[in-house]
C-alpha cells in the first residue's frame, strides 16, 4: 500500500456537513416515476374503461418495470453517496492513488462539480495548491457556494483550496 493510499484512509468526506450532491439528479426520478405514474392510470382505464385486457396487461408491465428500474437507481444512488455506500469515495482513493505526484505544486481539476475530489486532494497534498473549476449551469445542484461550504466544512483555509467559476 502506498503512501498516499494510506493518508487516504484517515480522509472521510461528507462526515462534517458537506454536501457533496449525488451523480443523479432529481429530475431523473420524477421523470421516471412521472412516466410509472401515467402507465399506472393507462393500464387502470385500458381494464376498468376501454375494457382491453391485452393493454391493461401490457401497461402494468410497463408500471412494476418502472418501479423496479426506479427502486433500483435509489439504491444505486445510495450506494454511490458519500453518505451511504461510499464508491464514489473509493473512486476517487484509487485514482489519486495512482497518481504519480510529489505533493508538491498545483493541482487543477476542471469540472470539479461539489469539489469532492478537489478536496480529496488538498487533503492528501497539504503542500499543494489545489484549484477546481466548473462551469455550474443553472440545470446542476452544484454551485461555488456550494463548493466553498464544502471546503470550509472539512476546515480547509482559502489559500490551500480556490473554487473558481468558468
Amino acid at each position: 500500500m502506498n503512501k498516499n493510499h494510506c493518508k487516504q484512509e484517515n480522509i472521510r468526506l461528507g462526515t462534517h456537513g458537506e454536501d457533496y450532491g449525488s451523480w443523479m439528479s432529481n429530475p431523473v426520478f420524477y421523470i421516471i416515476g412521472g412516466i410509472g405514474v401515467l402507465a399506472a392510470v393507462l393500464a387502470v382505464l385500458s381494464f376498468y374503461v376501454l375494457h382491453v385486457a391485452v393493454l391493461g396487461v401490457l401497461f402494468t408491465v410497463i408500471t412494476v418495470a418502472l418501479l423496479v428500474l426506479l427502486i433500483w437507481i435509489t439504491w444505486i444512488r445510495r450506494q454511490y453517496a458519500f453518505g451511504g455506500g461510499g464508491i464514489m469515495e473509493q473512486v476517487h482513493r484509487v485514482v489519486l492513488s495512482h497518481l504519480d505526484y510529489d505533493g508538491e505544486g498545483k493541482i487543477l481539476e476542471v469540472g470539479c462539480g461539489s469539489g469532492a475530489l478537489t478536496i480529496r486532494s488538498a487533503l492528501t497534498w497539504p503542500k499543494a495548491k489545489v484549484i477546481g473549476v466548473d462551469y455550474w449551469g443553472a440545470v446542476y445542484n452544484y454551485s461555488k457556494a456550494l463548493c466553498e461550504k464544502n471546503a470550509a466544512m472539512m476546515m480547509l483555509g482559502s489559500s490551500r483550496l480556490l473554487v473558481g467559476r468558468k
